[in-house]
């Protein structure tokens, strides 16, 4: 799909996550509509041409409205709290608000569509002894295996392509683990607490931390090839260790933890090779991408 002045909705478009999404979007020549509770948590991106509709996921009525008109859609609205593992929060948010956004799709005649999943989709334990993969086993989320968010995540994306088929929308999903970036609430405030400390244990295991602005890029990918509906993508980070993490975190912002390595086994290997053939996924190194991060909230505080 061409998306030059294509008329693409974003839910969430005001969270951190979605305000990357909206960039990568007008800088490919759409038109974005952010769809969200509250447009006044990135009033910034109004200036930068972004028009905001206000629909709850649990509104499908609004949500429908919101759509009226859209050539594609961006699902990327969700529940992801490290401190909140409320099993009803997070399946009224996840799966219930996949529900209504899908069945709004269907309704308001969108027939393109991105839905963003995650990492925790997988089975992590026991560990693979190859790298995770698209192929990779999956949690039953009916069982609820792996807590509130993974299982409801999973359920996420298994509904998305099955009221995907319903309603003949063409829906590609992507798996990032480990986000961060400007304006994030999870990752990035640990992460910041931990390396104000004296000394810090930095962890030899493996885990896919990933730039938000590489999963925008490649949600703009997956749009621009058709071959991608009906598929879900590992587009996790960099095959790297906590400790590398780290070690960039403390080049990029100056910290003066003393780093301690720490031996802990293999981690969780990945293999994001099929996004990076069919859907140009990239994974920007950890210190420019920290570095980018650490600049884009600096110039968030100016503006507040």
């Amino acid at each position: 799909m061409e998306l030059e002045n294509k008329l693409v909705a974003v839910t969430g478009a005001s969270g951190m996550l979605g305000v990357y999404i909206v960039r990568a979007l007008l800088a490919a020549g759409a038109r974005v509509r952010g769809v969200v509770r509250d447009p006044q948590k990135a009033a910034f991106l109004e200036r930068e041409g972004v028009e905001f509709v206000r629909a709850d996921l649990r509104d499908r009525a609004a949500l429908t409205e919101a759509f009226r008109g859209c050539d594609v859609a961006i699902a990327n609205a969700a529940l992801y709290s490290l401190t909140n593992t409320r099993w009803s929060d997070n399946f009224e948010a996840n799966k219930l608000g996949t529900e209504n956004v899908y069945e709004a799709l269907g309704a308001a005649g969108v027939r393109r569509a991105v839905h963003i999943s995650t990492f925790g989709v997988y089975r992590w334990f026991p560990l693979p002894k190859q790298a995770f993969t698209e192929e990779s086993p999956v949690l039953d989320g009916h069982r609820r295996q792996g807590g509130a968010y993974r299982a409801t995540k999973q359920l996420s994306e298994s509904l998305a392509f099955e009221l995907s088929q319903k309603h003949g929308i063409a829906t590609t999903a992507l798996r990032p683990a480990g986000i961060y970036g400007a304006r994030d609430h999870n990752l990035v405030p640990g992460v910041r607490r931990l390396m104000r400390l004296p000394i810090v244990l930095a962890p030899r295991l493996h885990y896919p931390f990933v730039y938000a602005g590489d999963i925008a890029d490649a949600v703009v990918g997956a749009l621009r090839n058709d071959d991608s509906a009906g598929k879900s993508y590992l587009t996790a980070g960099r095959d790297d260790t906590v400790e590398n993490f780290l070690r960039a975190w403390k080049a990029a912002s100056g910290s003066r933890a003393l780093l301690v390595p720490l031996p802990l086994g293999a981690g969780f290997r990945v293999d994001t090779s099929l996004a990076e053939r069919e859907i140009g996924f990239h994974n920007t190194p950890y210190e420019q991408g920290l570095q980018k991060t650490f600049d884009a909230d600096q110039a968030y505080r100016k503006m507040a």
